[in-house]
């Protein structure tokens, strides 16, 4: 494979609007994606990594993002999730109706992002920030609450390696992202992801890739927590959450431009929130392209 072919496949066809990639499009490329993701958490972490069967949650999230590049260099992007999540258990949360065994569904944050090119060769790297804004005030207490209610203002870099000549129409990815959040009742809960993906394309239509993904809450609370302790109302809020996570899936590109990707996830250890058992999700990604004059 010649040494630019990877990036445009990879920055084309592949890639996913939410989890955008090191090399971004050419000016005046606009791109929609629909993701649909099924979660199961069926244990929760205690403070110390071991689980607990507390009661499970099923989570349902329909999300809309789309995209457009200012330039070559400069991409925008913005997207929103419905969220449906329903709790079945013995252990509901109380003062809340969202643990009551129905599904409850809910519009929760947008994200509006700005990615930069800053290089592309030998190593891609594209910096870029964010801001999450909740698009309205939902319930954020409860194992079936849809989100945490909370702004948050992201500083992030992309890093991407082509694989080529070592190992033939492969690459290595790197995310990292730090999220300054919302600071509730005094108490500061900032947050670090990271993300390391290997994928490799088996045609220019079929790939795979795998991907671990790691969060550290920087400050925060463990839980569960007394119902009589002050931050019992923005406990889940404030979860001192972490995890390690593992991912593998498959993307077909049945044009130039459109495709369709599946990705199943689950956690191998984690503190202060649930366990990701099993996590599935389906996208579809389409991109507008200018012709070249």
């Amino acid at each position: 494979m010649t040494p630019w072919l990877l990036p445009a496949l990879l920055a084309g066809s592949f890639s996913t609007i939410v989890d955008a990639q090191a090399w971004l499009p050419r000016q005046g490329t606009t791109a929609v994606e629909v993701a649909f993701n099924d979660t199961f958490n069926r244990h929760h972490y205690l403070p110390n990594g071991d689980e607990l069967d507390a009661g499970h949650t099923r989570t349902q999230t329909e999300s809309l993002a789309a995209s457009h590049a200012l330039t070559d260099r400069v991409l925008l992007a913005a997207s929103i999730p419905y969220v449906s999540a329903r709790y079945s258990g013995t252990h509901p949360h109380p003062g809340t109706n969202v643990d009551d065994g129905h599904y409850r569904s809910e519009f929760t944050d947008w994200r509006l992002e700005m990615h930069y090119q800053l290089s592309e060769w030998p190593i891609a790297f594209a910096p870029y920030v964010a801001l999450v804004i909740p698009s309205h005030d939902y319930p954020s207490v409860g194992h079936a609450a849809p989100g945490r209610n909370l702004q948050e203002r992201w500083v992030g870099f992309f890093a991407a390696k082509s694989l080529d000549p070592w190992l033939a129409r492969s690459y290595v990815q790197m995310r990292y992202n730090f999220a300054f959040v919302e600071t509730v009742a005094g108490v500061g809960h900032d947050r670090s992801n990271a993300d390391l993906e290997f994928g490799h394309f088996l045609t220019r239509a079929w790939s795979l890739r795998a991907v671990v993904s790691w969060q550290r809450t920087h400050g925060g609370i463990d839980v569960p927590i007394q119902l009589s302790n002050p931050l019992y109302p923005h406990h889940d809020q404030l979860a001192a959450e972490r995890y390690v996570q593992l991912g593998a899936g498959v993307a077909w590109s049945y044009s130039a431009r459109s495709g369709v990707y599946v990705l199943y996830k689950a956690a191998v250890s984690g503190a202060n929130g649930h366990k990701l058992d099993s996590g599935l999700t389906l996208g579809w990604t389409a991109a507008f392209v200018p012709k070249v004059k």
